[in-house]
């Protein structure tokens, strides 16, 4: 047990059930308390709940016939615990577990439960305003964010150790 605490593998099971339950939870308030496509003011305008059930997929896209947005979820979860599971660093398997914990509550748990997603943050300026999401979308992205700094840029690498020599003189000779 004690090689698996704060492994990799620790961080990715921790932030996945984390995310998921986070969204979980936010989404029982939000239901429990909200009325369906009745604006909420949080920060004025710019951000606001707003309760909407989503059948469709991605961006309000569909996948095509209704088990699509079954069976890809799946799909997608698995490839996302093997490459995971692959993950040596933190920095990854943080944002993979983002990723499965926003997938899961999302694609699976919501749409097992409600036959749609719920989503509720509404943000944007006057009549210009981005998709409605919730927490497990915000996650999602988090995390594919971090997988992206991390191949593009090497956030979250860990750095070689230093390799200088302390009794070498600065032109290289002794």
């Amino acid at each position: 047990m004690r090689r698996f605490t704060w492994s990799p593998r620790f961080w990715f099971v921790a932030v996945a059930v984390l995310s998921l339950v986070l969204d979980q939870a936010s989404k029982m308030l939000i239901l429990a308390s909200r009325q369906m496509h009745t604006p909420h003011n949080i920060f004025g305008d710019a951000l606001r709940f707003f309760l909407t059930m989503n059948e469709r997929g991605l961006f309000g896209m569909s996948y095509g016939p209704k088990w699509m947005h079954y069976v890809l979820p799946i799909i997608v979860v698995v490839f996302v615990i093997w490459f995971a599971w692959k993950s040596a660093d933190r920095w990854s398997s943080i944002a993979f577990g983002l990723i499965l914990g926003g997938g899961v509550a999302n694609n699976l748990i919501d749409r097992v439960r409600f036959g749609a997603v719920v989503d509720f943050i509404d943000m944007g300026i006057g009549n210009t305003r981005w998709y409605t999401y919730n927490l497990a979308d915000a996650f999602a992205v988090a995390g594919v964010i971090m997988i992206l700094t991390h191949e593009f840029f090497g956030w979250g690498r860990a750095k070689p150790a230093a390799t200088t020599n302390s009794s070498a003189s600065p032109s290289g000779q002794n």
